[in-house]
């Protein structure tokens, strides 16, 4: 598992986009107030927004090296529905919706056997 990308979801939260394809919205807030050692910095806000994808693109880090695994990040995220995908599947939805018995290209009616 990796990450793929990752945005600031407020507060101490993370949005990822791990490669399975799969967003989870990570809370580390429980993590953050009891960290120790090199993630003590991440209690400061400002410094927790500097997260970023580490050089090896696997996982998440902080400018001081801090990171966290992957499958640890998975597993404590919360599923994200993807807004696109949804979007999408309502405009095809309301397509067919209106396009029912009409012809898909000119949206008329098609002649049936009673109007002949």
């Amino acid at each position: 598992m990796r990450v793929v990308k990752v945005e600031y979801a407020g507060e101490y939260k993370l949005k990822i986009l791990f490669s399975n394809k799969k967003t989870k919205l990570v809370n580390l807030e429980d993590k953050v107030k009891n960290a120790k050692g090199i993630f003590l910095p991440l209690k400061d806000l400002d410094y927790f927004k500097k997260v970023a994808l580490d050089d090896c693109h696997l996982s998440i880090c902080w400018p001081n090296g801090a990171d966290i695994c992957p499958d640890v990040l998975y597993s404590m995220g919360e599923d994200v529905a993807i807004e696109k995908r949804e979007k999408r599947t309502k405009k095809l939805r309301h397509r067919r919706k209106n396009l029912t018995g009409l012809h898909k290209r000119t949206r008329h009616k098609l002649p049936t056997l009673k109007d002949l």
